[in-house]
């Protein structure tokens, strides 16, 4: 998409410290006289078909995964109407904005935003609300060091600036379009890196089960849907080859900081690769005491995704320091002289691996693997020198693989910058799309608010906001 736009002709100073200068015929309102702030809390009941919770939200795009899910029972919800702007208060960095055509029930912690005036479009808000100069404003304003929240008595008075009514649909038009385009070349890469995982499942699969030498000879495995293996392989328990195999603590949300040991999630370990993405991280002040000490990670544990992202696995490195895993993931310390731990991690990892955790959930109907489920997972073991040229093998033959796969995340990470930065300019006057022609979009693509990425993307959020009440049966 090449479109060269260029700033208004005219400017005038806004008298906001954080905005500058704005177009001279915008106007500036504070957000409370802008919006009727809706804060009517009612039970929910199984009428409440559309049902919106924090973590179906996406950051930076509004796009919302989840659109079906009814309300659970005897909570307290916040209905919202067809173009009410949805705000995530809890940690707004995370930008969880969003506004739906359609009327429903939210968590509390929405605010839920209703435009009082016909000359403001609650999509022009939208687009504003999540622009990252106003979510930086908001956060600044938080209160709450490991849980940080907005309050909508000081995001009331937040002043901004307000084109016309006929330039705010311009805008949205625009956006809505560009959007689109950069979204498209978004998918477009992610199907490529599908490809690519795709080759190396493929790799990693003949390595696990098959091994170094193709003439090898064969014997029965025991495994009726995974056939032949080496003759001279055995197939054992993980439960046998493991000291620990434990879960994280509940409630560690609570413990969240900005400086601290690391605290390992579910978005820290991959479907596609054994080494930990460590591009993000949350930090904790873990409590001292021997509930914490458990849950502490040591080098070459196992990590193993036990409720949303199945088959998802990491290998703690050396040098990672102090570090903690979460409830939703499995800790597995193995005992040194058994085992390879990459090894471990690769036949886990493998189609071999995830098929056995399918199966363990009835093919996605359980909600996810107990630690009973884990310790029962089997590992093919070869002897403990072909375990490692296995492992080297393997990795070799994935190079180039995982460096064109880091090549294409990093263009698109580029490209969700470029559009955060176009969201900005636009929103705030520093570029005028007035008299813009922009292709129609279709209906269903311009109003869809679902998430238009890779399947992993919705996975590296999944744990963004981790629930204050969380699975009973998750530290067992």
């Amino acid at each position: 998409m090449s479109l060269r736009l260029k700033p208004y002709p005219e400017y005038r100073n806004s008298g906001i410290t954080w905005l500058g200068e704005i177009p001279l015929h915008w106007e500036v309102s504070r957000l409370k006289t802008l919006v009727q702030h809706d804060n009517a809390q009612i039970s929910a009941g199984a009428q409440h078909d559309l049902y919106i919770a924090l973590e179906h939200v996406e950051s930076w795009t509004g796009r919302v995964r989840s659109r079906t899910q009814r309300a659970p029972f005897g909570s307290q919800v916040k209905p919202f109407l067809p173009g009410d702007v949805l705000f995530g208060k809890l940690r707004p960095y995370l930008a969880k904005v969003t506004s739906l055509p359609m009327a429903g029930v939210c968590v509390g912690e929405f605010l839920v935003l209703r435009p009082r005036l016909t000359n403001l479009a609650s999509s022009f808000l939208e687009y504003l609300l999540r622009s990252p100069q106003v979510i930086s404003v908001i956060s600044a304003s938080t209160f709450g060091a490991k849980m940080p929240r907005a309050d909508w008595n000081i995001v009331g008075t937040l002043r901004l600036a307000l084109p016309p009514r006929n330039e705010q649909d311009a805008i949205v038009r625009f956006l809505r379009y560009a959007d689109s385009a950069i979204s498209r070349f978004i998918r477009a890469k992610r199907r490529l890196i599908e490809m690519l995982n795709e080759q190396k499942q493929a790799i990693i699969q003949r390595a696990v089960t098959r091994g170094l030498d193709p003439n090898v000879p064969l014997k029965p495995s025991g495994i009726d849907w995974l056939g032949d293996i080496p003759e001279h392989w055995k197939v054992r328990r993980l439960k046998t080859l493991a000291q620990i195999i434990t879960s994280g603590s509940r409630g560690w949300a609570r413990y969240y900081s900005d400086i601290g040991p690391i605290f390992l999630r579910i978005g820290n370990i991959s479907t596609s690769d054994v080494d930990l993405k460590l591009g993000r991280i949350t930090r904790v002040s873990p409590p001292i005491d021997a509930e914490g000490e458990r849950t502490r990670v040591q080098e070459n544990d196992v990590l193993l995704s036990i409720t949303a992202q199945m088959g998802a696995v990491g290998i703690c490195p050396p040098g990672l320091g102090e570090a903690y895993v979460n409830q939703h993931t499995a800790l597995i310390h193995l005992q040194p002289t058994e085992c390879n731990p990459r090894w471990v991690a690769y036949c886990l990892l493998s189609e071999f691996g995830k098929r056995q955790c399918q199966l363990l959930t009835n093919g996605g109907t359980k909600v996810g693997l107990t630690l009973d489920d884990v310790r029962t997972l089997r590992i093919l073991m070869p002897p403990d020198s072909e375990q490692a040229g296995i492992v080297l093998r393997t990795e070799a033959q994935t190079r180039d693989l995982n460096a064109a796969i880091t090549r294409i995340e990093r263009e698109i990470g580029l490209l969700r910058e470029h559009r955060a930065r176009l969201i900005a300019d636009v929103v705030t006057g520093k570029l005028d799309v007035r008299g813009v022609e922009v292709p129609m979009l279709e209906e269903a693509e311009e109003l869809s608010p679902v998430g238009d990425e890779m399947p992993d993307a919705a996975m590296e959020q999944e744990e963004e906001l981790e629930p204050v009440e969380e699975r009973a049966d998750a530290a067992e």
